[in-house]
């Protein structure tokens, strides 16, 4: 169960680093290569865990990890670009005074025979993340990343909404 919470606190990590490093850029509204989402101001809606674990320790599960972030947190946007650049803005909301509403930038490519989405963030090219997308449209991006430890199989769904 230890390599399980430490997965729940790596992928609350790559949740927290992709909303929270995003920058603002001009937008492109046409969907590229068929992909419906492109172009679209996206925010996280929910964060299910399946199964779901007692990640917070009290004795009962938690399905949903939204309830974790804080409302700061919650109205980040994430931006598609055409050309695989990753973009967004910190929302309105801020988790301190002095934080920009601009963040740093990524990149994205798309596997249509896998469906895979990957997911660079910053200009570094160390922190990546492989998705699988379960649902793509011009209003919902849902994906999910399954780590299998000890044989034991976790899934993160992740769903953004479009503004």
């Amino acid at each position: 169960m230890k390599r399980i919470n430490s997965f729940i606190v790596a992928a609350m990590a790559f949740l927290l680093m992709t909303l929270a490093g995003c920058k603002k850029n001009e937008i492109e509204s046409e969907p590229a290569n068929g992909l419906p989402f492109v172009g679209k101001r996206m925010v996280l809606s929910s964060f299910i865990m399946d199964p779901a674990v007692d990640f917070d320790g009290d004795g009962k599960v938690d399905p949903d990890l939204m309830v974790f972030l804080p409302d700061c947190e919650k109205d980040n946007v994430m931006i598609f670009e055409k050309g695989g650049r990753l973009s967004g803005d910190n929302g309105a909301k801020r988790c301190d005074d002095d934080s920009p509403g601009q963040g740093n930038t990524g990149s994205w490519t798309y596997d249509e025979q896998t469906k895979m989405l990957r997911i660079v963030d910053g200009d570094d090219n160390t922190d990546i993340s492989e998705l699988k997308v379960i649902e793509a449209s011009a209003k919902t991006l849902k994906a999910q990343v399954e780590v299998e430890e000890d044989g034991f199989v976790i899934k993160a769904i992740m769903t953004w909404k479009a503004l």
